[in-house]
């Protein structure tokens, strides 16, 4: 009993010393499900977004348009309408990023993998598949 106490002693002062904190619990990852707009843009506003894009000199210029225009759920963008501004940048690179930046505010993300045509390397189409997988 004698050696008990020193040792019971000798562990709170160490506790207080140096306090590690345990938290029990569970941790819970809640995904909200994006909420994607009912009503596209008009031909006319993709006819003046894309009149714009074509004004840029590279691809980080015409990624910066689609970013300025595209940036409510009042109105978002068809998979087509996005197809048309996808087509317009050089690098896969810059087709993802915009892809990925667009989902979010596609009517008709359904069709989304329908996008996957439009990259020349696999590795990209495959990028998408799991973007897509990950967000639907």
């Amino acid at each position: 009993m004698k050696l008990l106490i020193p040792i019971i002693l000798l562990s709170v002062a160490m506790a207080q010393a140096n306090p590690t904190s345990f938290k029990t619990g569970v941790i819970v990852i809640s995904y909200d499900k994006i909420k994607h707009p009912e009503k596209a843009m008009t031909p006319e506003q993709t006819k003046a977004i894309l009149k714009e894009m074509q004004q840029q000199r590279n691809d980080e210029e015409k990624i910066a348009v689609i970013k300025a225009k595209l940036n409510s759920k009042e109105v978002g963008i068809t998979i087509n309408q996005l197809a048309t501004f996808m087509n317009q940048f050089l690098t896969d690179d810059s087709k993802i990023t915009v892809a990925k930046y667009a989902f979010e505010y596609t009517t008709n993300y359904k069709s989304f993998l329908d996008l996957t045509n439009l990259f020349s390397r696999e590795e990209y189409k495959d990028a998408l598949e799991d973007f897509y997988k990950k967000n639907k």
